[in-house]
């Protein structure tokens, strides 16, 4: 998952609105959406910001950045890194895409 995605997904589990981040933190919403989308780079110092506002650590948002799988990583271990770089739709699409194979195999 992008940094973007990862705000808007914990924004909305908050249930805060863009432009109540956005105001938060002082940003025009415009900026926000930009950030969210992926199409604007967002400072450390502005992810502080946001990490603060939403009660969260930045380490949160920032978590899928420098997470990579080693050699002496387990297969499910290998599987969650690569899965939580995606959307949660997409997440969710491989979950099921899993059961479905998994139940097969039984």
């Amino acid at each position: 998952m992008e940094v973007g995605e990862r705000i808007r997904h914990i924004r909305e589990s908050k249930n805060m609105t863009q432009k109540k981040l956005a105001d938060s933190i002082h940003i025009s919403p415009s900026f926000m959406n930009r950030i969210e989308k992926g199409s604007s780079p967002v400072s450390l110092d502005c992810v502080r910001s946001i990490a603060n506002v939403l009660d969260v650590t930045p380490q949160a948002i920032l978590c899928d950045i420098f997470v990579y799988p080693d050699e002496d990583s387990s297969i499910s271990e290998k599987i969650k890194i690569t899965v939580e770089k995606f959307p949660i739709q997409r997440q969710q699409e491989f979950l099921d895409m899993l059961e479905f194979l998994v139940s097969r195999m039984k």
